[in-house]
């Protein structure tokens, strides 16, 4: 079963997507995919990933529609739900941006 074959039984887009599903959603090869985001995806073990809001965000600067009219990237995050992806990114070993300390 391929890739594609799997992203049938779900209800949308996944939030993050291999090269395949990557290149599927915006519409072109993958060849010309990984040539043009190649070096944005995020390694994981021996996957790459991208963000569906990376992608949507590059087709929305590539028609010039404005953010606030992509309903599910104009919303930031909360302080609370911030800070709750940084800690599980972080215990995943994956450094921010965040300078702030921890108390322990």
């Amino acid at each position: 079963m391929t890739m594609m074959d799997r992203m049938k039984d779900l209800p949308d887009w996944p939030a993050r997507m291999t090269a395949p599903v990557a290149a599927a959603y915006i519409g072109v090869s993958e060849t010309a995919f990984l040539g043009r985001f190649g070096s944005i995806g995020v390694k994981e073990g021996r996957n790459r990933y991208w963000a569906r809001m990376q992608l949507d965000r590059y087709i929305a600067a590539q028609f010039d529609i404005p953010l606030t009219m992509v309903s599910h990237i104009a919303e930031p995050l909360s302080p609370f739900d911030a800070r709750v992806a940084q800690d599980a990114l972080r215990s995943e070993g994956v450094r921010t941006g965040d300078r702030t300390r921890r108390r322990r």
